[in-house]
């Protein structure tokens, strides 16, 4: 029997996206033959032309121009990109190990339980106006960013630190009061219980709730760089009045050109090469791909590349796949049985051919998902998950589990009801997941498609045995990736839609489902409250003489590091 669709409203269509999208990969191919004719002479290894520029300026197509150039208020691509050039934090990632690296703190420390942590700045660090950068800095960028409450999309990474919930939005809440008053009456209620403390201006102590030992690298994220605050702190800083301490400052904000420049006043502009960092507009894959062809860019990145693009774009040495930190997968209902019993969640999560969907449903454009963090974000540390405990597909010990629940041959097992939000990648995976269901567990499954107000509302009301959720990880911090995705809240859309709707972004609400306290891996595949089932991947083109501009499985960039060959030719 063939799993049912239930839709709410008729699926539409957008003939303009398939033009777009017609369009995109007839200029891949078209390129792709001219190039042929040199492949024997092992000349065009390269997609476009590829010359070094004169000047140590990186071009850089990457989804658009940045909109915010504020910490708090930065959610994805190019806008963290942005915050990322133009301020510091504490740490940094080391892009090609994604371990946390010195940045305006020098050194760190924790105590033996993993809840206090001390850091001690560099007494060098400089904001552009000359001024020194102190641990009040950051203590006051952070309370901000915690009374700006759900205006800032990444607010829950500060959820660790102790007495973040209790004064979540303290000062935000009524506009209607003058602004001196709301932030006097906000950092009085907030000193008395907020977890972070400057022991002087050079040193940092910050209190957590719960134990993380990879504390380091939650802070390497936007939302922990430190802002200078103007006298309405709640007011999101604009171009015109931006003050940064990073290694580039904003030269230039116009709606068709974002400039950066190597800042004076940063402590390490010894180290760093590039002198400008360009933004460059292009309107959608098309248009990056032409650019990047042409020699008009340097690198591309968060481009909505089609699937039949990237196979063709795959021989170049210049283009780039990754896995990246985005997860989908399936949660369960536990309020209904049968999926209250661990058991019956175990056999329908290793009943899935996760290799099958991945490479036959979704062209190979994923990679399927055996646990929850992807390897990349474990690798350089010990492994947590032993082989045993992935969800390799086990058909034979599937029924067993089924049947020790009391469902041999899934007799007597309900309907399950599979609740989607209208996408069509999602209608192919989860037409996929019912039929292995059905076909190994003999369990016959409803899927119910609703648009994405229609799918909360059924989140937040528990209407459904099952669900697909999506979550975009902001850190190699197991602690806080464990903790959204088991936590209270609604569903985001995956990398894959996010790209898609163009700078999607979608605000966190209330779910009654996953309330069990979940906070690490192992925890997490032991009891499957969820399933994993596919990670993104990231695509990149990026011009041979680019050097230090790495990928990596946060899809995250150090400007830093990157340098022009002005020396690189084809023929080395």
């Amino acid at each position: 029997m063939k799993p049912r669709i239930l839709s709410s409203r008729r699926h539409l269509q957008e003939p303009t996206q398939l033009r777009t999208c017609v369009a995109f990969v007839l200029l891949v191919a078209m390129s792709m033959s001219h190039a042929s004719c040199f492949r024997e002479e092992g000349v065009q290894r390269y997609y476009g032309r590829s010359v070094p520029p004169r000047a140590q300026e990186f071009r850089w197509s990457d989804g658009g121009l940045p909109e915010v150039f504020d910490p708090a208020f930065a959610a994805a691509p190019p806008d963290t990109d942005l915050v990322r050039a133009l301020f510091e934090g504490l740490t940094d990632y080391d892009p090609r190990t994604l371990r946390p690296v010195p940045a305006v703190a020098t050194r760190w420390e924790s105590s033996k339980d993993g809840k206090v942590w001390t850091f001690f700045l560099r007494d060098d660090a400089r904001w552009s106006n000359g001024e020194p950068v102190t641990a009040h800095d950051f203590i006051n960028s952070w309370q901000r960013t915690v009374q700006l409450g759900d205006r800032a999309p990444h607010t829950e990474l500060l959820n660790n630190i102790s007495g973040t919930k209790a004064t979540m939005g303290v000062a935000s809440n009524d506009p209607s009061r003058p602004a001196a008053e709301r932030t006097r009456r906000g950092s009085a209620t907030r000193s008395a219980t907020f977890g972070a403390e400057a022991l002087s201006s050079s040193v940092l102590r910050v209190h957590l709730e719960r134990p993380d030992m990879n504390f380091p690298a939650l802070v390497a994220h936007p939302v922990f760089r430190p802002v200078k605050l103007s006298d309405d702190p709640l007011k999101k800083i604009e171009p015109s009045t931006l003050v940064s301490n990073g290694a580039f400052f904003l030269s230039k904000a116009e709606d068709d050109q974002v400039s950066l420049e190597r800042a004076e006043s940063y402590w390490g502009k010894a180290d760093v090469s590039l002198e400008r960092v360009t933004f460059v507009d292009a309107n959608n894959a098309e248009s990056a791909l032409a650019a990047y062809r042409e020699g008009q860019v340097d690198a591309v990145t968060n481009a909505a590349f089609q699937p039949l693009a990237i196979k063709l774009l795959a021989p170049y040495q210049d283009f780039r796949r990754e896995t990246y930190g985005a997860l989908t997968y399936y949660s369960f209902n536990t309020a209904h049985a049968p999926f209250d019993d661990v058991r019956v969640r175990e056999a329908l999560a290793i009943s899935i051919d996760r290799d099958r969907i991945s490479q036959v449903e979704l062209g190979g454009a994923t990679v399927p998902a055996l646990k929850f963090l992807p390897d990349q974000m474990t690798e350089s540390n010990p492994p947590v998950v032993a082989k045993a405990e992935l969800l390799e597909k086990d058909i034979s010990r599937a029924r067993q589990l089924l049947a020790e629940a009391g469902f041999p041959d899934g007799r007597d097992f309900p309907t399950i009801r599979l609740l989607i939000n209208r996408n069509q990648q999602q209608r192919l995976v989860s037409a996929a997941v019912a039929a292995m269901w059905q076909d190994n567990l003999n369990i016959h499954t409803e899927i119910v498609v609703k648009s994405w107000d229609e799918y909360e509302a059924a989140i937040r009301a528990g209407d459904f045995d099952v669900v697909r959720r999506g979550l975009v990880m902001q850190t190699t911090d197991e602690l806080t990736n464990i903790r959204m995705m088991f936590r209270e809240r609604a569903p985001t859309p995956t990398a894959v839609e996010t790209l898609a709707n163009d700078r999607a972004k979608v605000r966190p609400a209330q779910s009654a489902v996953n309330e069990a306290v979940i906070e690490s891996e192992e925890q997490a595949l032991r009891e499957l409250k969820a399933m994993p089932i596919y990670f993104a991947s990231s695509y990149a083109l990026v011009k041979p003489y680019v050097q230090g501009f790495h990928s990596n499985v946060l899809d995250v960039a150090s400007l830093k590091m990157v340098r022009m060959d002005q020396s690189w030719s084809s023929g080395k």
